[in-house]
């Protein structure tokens, strides 16, 4: 019976860490669509017909895009780790017998 709750317990925890960096991503990106948004609008009303090459907000857009896409990368390809993967790491490094 112990056994379940504490079961029950960790899952409740496990569940609300991963909606806590969920909201932690959708605030991430939102934040950076709309700084960026609000970069390239400045660049476009601006004069800008004297400068060459990439426009300045590209080098924002691309740095913190890295970083976003870091972030997405974490949160959406991480997976729990399974007892089964657990077990046959634990077996691939005991010695033979």
């Amino acid at each position: 019976m112990f056994g379940e709750m504490d079961d029950d317990q960790e899952l409740r925890a496990r569940a609300i860490a991963r909606l806590e960096e969920k909201r932690e991503f959708v605030g991430s990106l939102a934040t950076y669509v709309g700084v960026n948004g609000l970069l390239w609008l400045i660049w476009a009303l601006t004069d800008h017909s004297t400068g060459d090459g990439v426009p300045w907000p590209t080098w924002v857009s691309a740095i913190w895009g890295f970083f976003v896409v870091m972030h997405a990368w974490k949160f959406f390809a991480r997976r729990p780790i399974s007892e089964t993967a657990i077990q046959r790491e634990i077996d691939r490094h005991r010695p033979a017998s």
